[in-house]
This record gives structure tokens, C-alpha cells and sequence, in this order.
């Protein structure tokens, strides 16, 4: 583990010994596995005062970084001490408004998620399966006949937001700009490009949700066009346009940068793809695993008001980063954690918990489950070429921008 030590602009409430004067993204790209590499925090306290935490939350700002599953597990469940929307993502456009309902505290925010889980229930998912499928077997088609692929700009990048797209009734004709404003928003490094891409976004969708409002195009746009606040007032336009945002924010991204990982593993893994092939029912089991393996995604939350947590004093508008990377790969919580056991009982957090778990993880679970399927019925031996690696950015989501894979066809008899 990278060494504890006193930086000068640490705040005087926080202790010597509790500082990291690290950058968390450029010590977590340090290695091939980032997930690895954070894990030797695990090394030092439970939790650390780091001096640059991951860029998208905060912004690179100083903070407070729990290590361990059971104290992340306690923060996301403590809405009266540790609130929601601390980043202000909007801020870099000159909005004041929050994303909704991720930047917002209970009761508000159950308000406005009663509004959108109709749409995620296991009823409702069940629904997409054949859409699902549809969208993973038209991208597959493109190379199923080829003995390789780029996995992640020939089909990760893409699978999730053919499925947003058709959730949200948008044409798939601009999926190409799509992808550009979300690397720009997630991805880009100076702060201008962040800017214009977030700007695209806002601009798109202040369009959309007001044609929306005339002739709704899903089921999902018509609930939102539709719903009254508290069952009393329609929503604002404002208020359908950020809901709006932080469905195209999870939609486009996280399921792309978990299923990278994910495939980045199974093509090392070639047991794990023998036994899934074999028994397609262990792929359930195996997506769990895999998920709190690589738990992709970090938050953040906002201290309310001073408090003592875990003998430390916190300040109140301190960040604490939540860092699921950390989360899934704790050795308090999991057994030689580095280690994919799909036999293990798995109780992860790669999804966040308590009120602001994430409205989608049941469909994005839908989508890994029904891709491990279809890739390892068509193929077999999926590995890395010789001499080729990956490439993958840390930051909020840890995510694969480059994945080349090959590998054999199966007997077209078994598919």
C-alpha cells in the first residue's frame, strides 16, 4: 500500500495517520487490474482522508475514503448523516438543479422514485427480455462468423444503449452522438470537453422530453410525461429533464464498463467458460460473482452535520467517497477476495444500497445474464490474443475502452 503521511492542505479535524496523500484514479491505474491494485488499501485503516479523489466525484477534491464493505454499507444507509448529491454535477453547466432522484434525499426522493419503479420491476424486465435478446443477437450477428471481435467498441459500448435507447423510445439513428457526449461528459480530461458534451446532453433532452410531453414514445417516457408529484402536481420540465439525465448517465455507461471487466475476466478464465457452457443454469450464480468483483462504479455522499463516526470527527460538507471497487474486494467481508468462486455465497453492494440502490440493477443483471449466454453458445476458447491487452480508464467508473478477443465457433448444432 502506497504510504500514509501529512500533506498540508489536510484540514485540521482529520488525523495524521488517517492521511493518503495519493490520487486515487492514478494509483488504481497503476496495475492491468485496477480492482486489484485498490484493494491494497485494504492494508491500512478502515477509513483514509485521501487528497485527490476519483475524478467525476468531486472532481479530484479532497475526502474521506472508506475501505471496508461493512462501513460503505452504513454510510449509503444513513440518510440523516451522509447525503446524497454532494458532486453537483449540474454545477459545470451553470445549473443549479439536481439530478433526479440520485442527488436527493428521502422523503423527496421517494417521491419521485415511485414514479419510475414500475418500469424496473421484475414484471417489467421480464417484459424486455425479447427486446434484450434481440439487441445482443443483432450485435453479435455483426462478427458471429468471425474467429474475433473489439469487444468493447464492437458490442460492450454498444448493447447497453441499444436497450436504453428502445426503454426511452430514442432514435437509435443518433446513437453515434450518443456515445460521443458520453465519453465527452465521462471520460474527456479537460474540463472544457466535459462542458460541451454535458451541454449537448441538456440541449437533446430539453428537446425530447417536450416532444415527449405532445406523443410520448415508450411506456417509460409516458409514465414520466404523465406522473404527478406526490400524486397532487404534474412534473416540471426541469424535473422530467433530470430524470431524464440520470437514466441517459446509468443507461449508456455502467452496464458497458462492468461487462468489459467481466469479459476481460472470463477470457482468462477458461474453466469458468467450460462450466457455464456446460451448465448455463451456474450463469446466474456466476453474474453475482462476477458483479461483486468487479462493482465498477463509485458515489459519493455529503457529511449532514458534525458527527463522530468510527472514532473520527467528521465535518459537516466533507465528501466521503464510496468506492464499490473497494467494497467488492474487502477480505473482511469475502474470502480471498481476488479470487471468482461462483460457489461462494455473494452478498455484494454493486449496486449500491439502502434508499438510493440503483432503480436498473435488475435489468442490467438481465443483460449480462442473457450476453454470457449468448456469447458462450456461440463461441468457444474466448481469450485474449497473443501479444495484445486490454486498455481501461479509471475515475467514477472504472471501464475497458479496449478488449480485443478471440476464439473458436461452436458446433452450430448446440446453439
Amino acid at each position: 500500500m502506497a504510504s500514509l503521511h501529512e500533506a498540508a492542505t489536510v484540514p485540521s479535524h482529520v488525523p495524521k495517520d488517517r492521511v493518503w496523500d495519493g490520487d486515487y484514479d492514478v494509483f488504481a491505474a497503476e496495475s492491468d487490474d485496477p480492482f486489484r491494485k485498490v484493494g491494497e488499501l485494504h492494508a491500512g485503516p478502515d477509513i483514509l482522508w485521501v487528497n485527490r479523489l476519483a475524478r467525476g466525484m468531486g472532481g479530484g477534491k479532497a475526502g474521506w475514503l472508506p475501505t471496508r464493505y461493512a462501513i460503505m454499507r452504513e454510510v449509503l444507509a444513513d440518510t440523516d448523516h451522509f447525503l446524497s448529491g454532494g458532486s453537483n454535477l449540474m454545477g459545470a453547466i451553470g445549473l443549479d438543479w439536481k439530478l433526479i432522484p440520485l442527488e436527493l434525499d428521502p422523503p423527496q426522493q421517494q417521491i419521485f422514485r415511485k414514479v419510475l419503479e414500475p418500469f424496473f420491476s421484475p414484471a417489467a424486465i421480464n417484459a424486455l427480455d425479447g427486446a434484450v435478446t434481440a439487441a445482443c443477437d443483432e450485435l453479435i450477428a455483426a462478427f458471429a462468423n468471425r474467429d474475433s471481435c473489439e469487444f468493447a467498441t464492437e458490442f460492450a459500448e454498444k448493447f447497453p444503449s441499444h436497450v436504453f435507447l428502445d426503454l426511452m423510445g430514442m432514435p437509435r439513428e443518433r446513437l453515434a452522438d450518443f456515445l460521443a457526449w458520453e465519453r465527452g461528459m465521462l471520460r474527456a480530461q479537460a474540463p472544457e470537453d466535459v462542458t460541451e458534451a454535458m451541454t449537448n446532453v441538456l440541449h437533446y433532452l430539453q428537446a425530447f422530453v417536450r416532444e415527449q410531453q405532445q406523443n410520448p414514445t415508450s411506456p417509460l417516457m409516458k409514465g414520466i410525461v404523465e406522473a404527478r408529484y406526490n400524486g397532487e402536481r404534474p412534473l416540471t420540465e426541469t424535473e422530467m429533464v433530470s430524470i431524464c439525465y440520470i437514466l441517459y448517465i446509468g443507461g449508456l455507461d455502467t452496464v458497458f464498463s462492468t461487462m468489459g471487466w467481466i469479459f476481460w475476466h472470463l477470457a482468462q478464465d477458461q474453466a469458468l467458460q467450460d462450466r457455464l457452457r456446460a451448465n448455463p443454469d451456474d450463469i446466474t450464480r456466476a453474474t453475482e460473482e462476477l458483479l461483486r468483483a468487479f462493482s465498477a462504479a463509485s458515489s459519493q455522499r455529503r457529511v449532514a452535520k458534525d458527527l463522530d463516526f468510527h472514532g473520527l470527527q467528521m465535518k459537516a460538507g466533507d465528501i466521503v467517497l464510496i468506492s464499490l471497487p473497494l467494497a467488492g474486494r474487502d477480505p473482511q467481508a469475502y474470502e480471498n477476495p481476488h479470487k471468482i468462486d461462483i460457489d461462494r455465497p455473494t452478498r455484494h453492494i454493486a449496486f449500491g444500497t439502502g434508499p438510493h440502490t440503483c432503480l436498473g440493477l435488475r435489468l442490467a443483471k438481465r443483460e449480462i445474464r442473457i450476453v454470457l449466454g449468448a456469447f458462450l453458445r456461440r463461441f468457444r476458447n474466448i481469450r485474449i490474443p497473443e501479444g495484445e491487452r486490454h486498455s481501461f480508464h479509471t475515475g467514477s467508473v472504472f471501464g475497458v475502452d479496449r478488449l480485443p478477443l478471440e476464439w473458436e465457433l461452436c458446433d452450430p448444432a448446440a446453439d
